[in-house]
């Protein structure tokens, strides 16, 4: 294909989200609420010679009264919603792919690379994702190697100059220079319900040199049949994390997951515990995570406290038959109870609750709630958001 066919056979990039989020936290004199809209724009072009080409933007703006902290606007007697008004480059990207195991039945790239501003998201996002929850995302300035020529292997690395937060570039918070490697291999070759990963997430970020660290780990998921539909799935997690590059902490901390969940038709729970270690000056960090999906939705422990922290959690799924003009419906509920890994302190609890709705696939709405009541030095924090959003 000529490369200007290539160029005019890719496709548009449309996601636009709106979303209403209210805010009540014990130690601040106002609450929150913001209203704001998210339009991501891009192109992707068509292949040519093995490369693709896509360029993305992202345009957020808040709607009506400034009566929140979006980290930029300097107004601290609110809450925190940090989703400042921006126009910014979200993804500029030149891709690769090429069939390098040409034993393979099918023309499929086993081997990718994909160089500039992009998101990289390894396993369940718990080291390192995009945040999509933010209103605008976390991308990084790298070079994302991808491998999977070899039998049930996944082999990823990358090199990451720059991290691109969803704070934006304006916030004093927004960005960090990196010199940082991240490898990441996945085996799921063994059985067909079990899956293994291991990673190695070498950070070195100028901007927050205690968060400089080596972090090494492996995971691993099973799911058992148990018949009659019903299913079983059990998820375990370790890691070691070290102080690294210019971090002026010595650091030695742990990390445990142990999950179990159960699923029979629509209906999903998980039981599970997730343990982060704490030295008393510093506690085991993730700092290129989706937080919004660990800890609780009030995301109250974005950063770990010094302690650690240990999070013992329960977490039910279920997905309704569809409604016509209305979509199919999904509604979820947690509850985590919190402690400290060092002192056992108490640090609070917390429900969620969402009920959420897919109209078709381009459209979903719904809203969801968190309920943080707090412990020790954490205050109580409520939060309750409407959203809607289109993609194509």
């Amino acid at each position: 294909m000529p490369l200007r066919d290539a160029i005019a056979s890719g496709r548009p990039l449309i996601d636009v989200r709106l979303r209403f989020e209210h805010v009540s936290q014990d130690d601040k004199a106002r609450d929150a609420a913001a209203a704001t809209i998210r339009a991501r724009l891009g192109y992707q072009t068509g292949q040519f010679r093995g490369f693709t080409g896509l360029m993305e933007l992202d345009l957020v703006d808040h709607i009506g009264p400034r009566r929140f902290n979006d980290t930029v606007n300097g107004l601290t007697e609110y809450p925190t919603i940090p989703d400042p008004d921006m126009a910014v480059l979200d993804r500029l990207q030149l891709s690769y792919a090429a069939r390098i195991a040409h034993r393979r039945a099918d023309d499929s790239p086993d081997l990718r690379v994909t160089l500039g501003r992009q998101r990289i998201v390894f396993g369940d996002a718990r080291f390192v994702g995009n945040a999509p929850w933010r209103q605008h995302e976390q991308t990084f300035d790298a070079v994302l190697v991808s491998n999977t020529s070899l039998p049930g292997v996944a082999l990823s690395y990358a090199y990451v100059s720059r991290v691109n937060r969803m704070f934006g570039p304006a916030s004093p918070i927004g960005t960090f220079d990196s010199d940082s490697h991240l490898l990441n291999a996945v085996y799921d070759g063994l059985l067909p319900a079990l899956k293994l990963e291991s990673y190695a997430y070498l950070l070195d970020l100028e901007e927050a040199p205690p968060l400089s660290t080596a972090t090494f780990g492996a995971r691993g998921e099973a799911m058992f049949q148990l018949g009659s539909g019903f299913v079983v799935r059990l998820n375990g997690a370790f890691a070691h994390q070290a102080d690294r590059a210019h971090n002026p902490l010595p650091i030695s901390l742990g990390y445990h997951l142990a999950e179990a969940g159960l699923g029979f038709g629509e209906f999903g729970a998980f039981l599970g515990r997730e343990a982060f270690e704490g030295d008393g000056t510093i506690g085991f960090q993730t700092p290129l995570a989706s937080p919004h999906a660990f800890q609780g939705w009030a995301e109250v422990f974005v950063t770990k406290p010094a302690d650690g922290l240990i999070d013992h959690y329960a977490k039910a799924a279920y997905g309704f038959p569809p409604l016509q003009r209305l979509g199919k419906f999904t509604a979820s509920l947690a509850y985590h109870e919190f402690s400290a890994q060092r002192t056992d302190a108490g640090l609070g609890h917390e429900w969620d609750a969402a009920l959420e709705a897919r109209l078709d696939e381009n459209f979903s709405y719904g809203g969801s709630l968190a309920l943080y009541e707090g412990g020790g030095p954490y205050p109580s924090k409520h939060v309750f958001w409407l959203y809607a959003t289109y993609v194509y």
